[in-house]
């Protein structure tokens, strides 16, 4: 009798471990990214510099600004007083600098794509910190998910406790099979501790990357336990990191405005030219005569200036297209490892979800089944819910780690898959 008594005292137990849940709102990933896309600082000082480097392209383009004087010729005595100059020999001239054709074109060009460049810097960092508040948020998961199933393993070990005194009472099993759960208890309780302590400074974290206060409330994470679809094509991967990826087109830039430097550099052989007129008797009531000006530099020390000016640009010109090919080199490879983590990540998922674990939960049913009966041991119901619970730890940390993989590819190749994925099933 006093075996069946413990015996659905502990099927009561085991059942009602397994109904913890957290009343905490769901916190939704697409809104952080939102929002640390429009609040992040680090992003926004991005986009400032993108908006003050735009700025600079009519800079680049204009004339510099002309030159306007007064001129009085043939003073006598006191300069300054103005009467002793003669009516004709008081001037007032215009004059403009006049660069070679071409040149403030290709200065316009070269500003334009430094624009671009910080475009690039300011999509690449949108990215690292999109990257960081999702990897922030999976760690957050992973963090409530191990802390809901070691609470659900504390209470199932304190009802389990709770039997082991009942049968150590009546001689069945040894005071060392108690002291061992009440060893696990306070294992347990204390990893729990540690957990809501980590998970409070991830909290602290998430919120800094959204400019939030970092005490401000935070619901609880969810992710989706299955596997997204994403193609796996490494061809089609390498093409999208070519054309998409932030660092990469920054080196691709840098090839298209030495480019133009190199063109600049070359026409640095050609005069600028310096273009001016004089309009004579200014105090006269009437219009004199009109003296004209025109003059221009000469590249004189052409030898020791304009040559080695495009030595220079044809060795940036080509420190820029080996940097570019080695930052693609090194941009590929890492697509196809991230690509690599990702599959076995996914191997991981399905394994632990449709083997090990029915697996062991047939375990636990089966130990159960001989404890009603009078045969089983309670320390092997012990260890098969300890191994139970590390397995489907093991298949979250495996759930998170493609998640984190995928957020890490899609930083990398610089565009959101599933968009990619969407384009090709709409065509």
């Amino acid at each position: 009798m006093m075996r069946r008594i413990l015996s659905l005292l502990f099927i009561g137990s085991f059942l009602f471990s397994s109904t913890i849940i957290y009343a905490a709102g769901a916190l939704d990933l697409s809104g952080l990214v939102l929002e640390a896309k429009k609040n992040n600082p680090e992003i926004v000082s991005a986009l400032k510099r993108y908006e003050a480097a735009k700025s600079r392209i009519p800079q680049a383009k204009s004339l510099d600004d002309p030159v306007v004087g007064l001129k009085f010729e043939k003073a006598k005595g006191n300069p300054f007083n103005l009467d002793t100059t003669p009516a004709m020999d008081r001037m007032l001239s215009l004059s403009q600098m006049l660069p070679w054709f071409g040149k403030l074109p290709l200065k316009g060009k070269i500003a334009l794509v430094e624009s671009q460049m910080f475009a690039a810097q300011l999509v690449d960092k949108e990215l690292e910190i999109i990257n960081q508040v999702r990897n922030v948020y999976y760690s957050l998961f992973l963090d409530y998910k191990e802390i809901e199933l070691k609470e659900e393993s504390l209470v199932f070990l304190g009802n389990m406790e709770t039997v082991a005194q009942a049968k150590y009472a009546v001689g069945d099993i040894p005071q060392e099979d108690v002291f061992k759960i009440n060893l696990e208890i306070t294992k347990l309780s204390n990893d729990i501790t540690n957990l809501k302590q980590e998970r409070s400074a991830k909290e602290a974290r998430l919120n800094s990357l959204l400019n939030r206060d970092p005490e401000s409330p935070l619901g609880k994470p969810d992710l989706l336990e299955e596997v997204s679809r994403l193609n796996d094509d490494i061809g089609s991967l390498y093409k999208l990191t070519v054309e998409n990826q932030p660092e990469l087109l920054i080196f691709s830039y840098a090839i298209e405005k030495n480019k133009y430097a190199q063109s600049l550099a070359k026409r640095s052989f050609f005069p600028d030219l310096m273009a001016g007129i004089v309009a004579r008797g200014i105090t006269t009531g009437s219009i004199g005569p009109w003296d004209l000006m025109l003059s221009f530099t000469v590249p004189l020390w052409f030898w020791s200036k304009q040559r080695y000016e495009i030595k220079e640009a044809i060795a940036n010109l080509e420190e820029a297209q080996a940097a570019y090919q080695a930052m693609k080199s090194k941009a590929l490879a890492q697509t196809k490892d991230l690509l690599t983590k990702i599959q076995i990540a996914a191997n991981k998922i399905r394994l632990y979800k449709d083997n090990q674990i029915p697996i062991l939960n047939s375990s636990i049913e089966s130990s159960l089944s001989s404890y009603r009966s009078g045969q089983g041991d309670i320390m092997m119901l012990l260890d098969s819910e300890r191994m139970l619970v590390e397995t489907k730890m093991q298949y979250y940390r495996s759930l998170v780690e493609y998640n984190m993989n995928l957020a890490d590819l899609e930083k990398h190749v610089g565009i959101d898959l599933s968009e990619v994925e969407n384009e090709n099933e709409s065509e």
